[in-house]
Parts: structure tokens; sequence; C-alpha cells
């Protein structure tokens, strides 16, 4: 029942992203190509299909029982630490606060090598950095170190 709800509310919600993104101002752009509501309207419309789809997977199969997930802790100490981040992404910068909370979701999913952990950690947002800065001129937060 709940998963049925919840699938309701995310096309709800995915409608919603998609109306939204069709009011930008985009007198600046011209016919450059891709506006700025593209990414958007995609993350929106598969955002709907997804949820469509398990709509109608939970309302074909309502007569089983929900199973309860007992690693269900390890979703919410995630949903933590990206708020967490997401507090401390101004006050300290992308490349450190990407780095630590890199760290952290990777230890809380239990990955087996500490090595590749801290390597993953700080290579990723590094090259993600570099990427935006660089590639797509796009200015990320500045903080400690940059």
């Amino acid at each position: 029942m709940l998963e049925t709800v919840f699938s309701a509310f995310l096309c709800i919600v995915s409608a919603f992203i998609f109306y939204s993104s069709t009011q930008f101002n985009m007198a600046f752009i011209g016919n450059s190509g891709l506006g700025p509501d593209f990414f958007p309207k995609v993350i929106a419309v598969i955002l709907f299909i997804l949820s469509a789809m398990l709509f109608v997977g939970n309302i074909k199969n309502k007569d089983k029982k929900s199973i309860y997930n007992p690693n269900i802790k390890y979703t919410f100490m995630v949903i933590f630490a990206f708020a967490v981040y997401i507090f401390l992404i101004d006050r300290i910068g992308y490349l450190v606060s990407t780095v630590i909370f890199a760290f952290v979701v990777i230890t809380i999913l239990k990955s087996k090598s500490k090595i590749l952990n801290i390597i993953f950690a700080i290579a990723f947002p590094i090259a993600l950095y570099l990427l935006f800065t660089y590639a797509f001129k796009v200015s990320l937060p500045t903080g400690l170190f940059i």
C-alpha cells in the first residue's frame, strides 16, 4: 500500500518538475541548442516512467505482502550523510565536502578495500571538479584548498 502511494506521489512530483521546467526564461538562450529546460525535462520523464512502472507493478501484486528490509538503517544513514553534505558544501566547499561525503557513503555501504575507498573518494570528486571547472566552465562552491 505504501509503495503504491509513494509511486503515485512520485508521478505527481515528476509532472510538477516537467511543468516547472517549461517555465524557465529562455529569452537569453536563442536557438543555440539545448536550453536549461532540457535535463530537468529528461529527468522528469524518466522519473515518471519508472514511477508509473512501480505503480502498475504494485497494483498487479497487491495481494503479496511487503517484505521488511533489515538494511533500511543504511538507507537512513546515507540520507543523513547527504543532509550533512548539503549543509557543508557551502561552508567548506565542493571538493572537501564531496571527498568526505564519498568516503562516508562508501564506508556505510561496506566496501571491502579501504585503500580503494580512499582512492575513489579523492579521485572521483577531483575528476568531477576538473570536468565542471574546465570543460563545462561551471564554478562549484569554493572553500578549503580551492
